[in-house]
């Protein structure tokens, strides 16, 4: 999982908090919304929640987010790509409401992150089945 895939949720979501993260793109990245062909050629998917896709171009490397409709809502190269991304992750880890609207509680969105880890750690034989469960059950609180 992305560090991106909450802020892309949340963009398409009706929500108060849906609407702030739209504020913050469309002030950072000047786009004219535009239809794509959904970027299956050419383009590498670095994120996706809720039909929304943060994508790179293989060839020119520079960034786009496609609408669950594949319509391009922004645009840009990588790094200011990131930056905004970065700067809506923020705005929704300290606004209080959207953050518990975003991530289902406290804490949860990196307890689920480091669930993941620990499976694949578990896949790798790297931790043993007992470690795992122990490490779970106490992540599994903060969820």
């Amino acid at each position: 999982m992305s560090k991106y895939d909450d802020v892309l949720g949340a963009l398409g979501s009706s929500s108060a908090l849906g609407e702030a993260l739209r504020a913050i793109l469309d002030r950072e990245m000047p786009n004219i919304p535009f239809p794509t062909m959904g970027g299956h050629v050419f383009w590498n998917t670095i994120a996706s929640r809720g039909g929304y896709k943060l994508q790179q171009n293989m060839f020119t490397r520079h960034a786009r987010i496609l609408d669950s409709d594949d319509v391009r809502i922004a645009w840009g190269g990588i790094d200011a790509m990131t930056r905004v991304m970065d700067r809506m992750l923020h705005y929704m880890r300290s606004n209080d409401e959207s953050h518990t609207e975003a991530r289902g509680g406290s804490g949860s969105l990196e307890a689920m992150e480091q669930l993941k880890r620990l499976k694949e750690l578990l896949d790798m034989n790297a931790i043993t089945q007992q470690e795992f469960d122990r490490k779970k059950s106490a992540l599994m609180e903060r969820i």
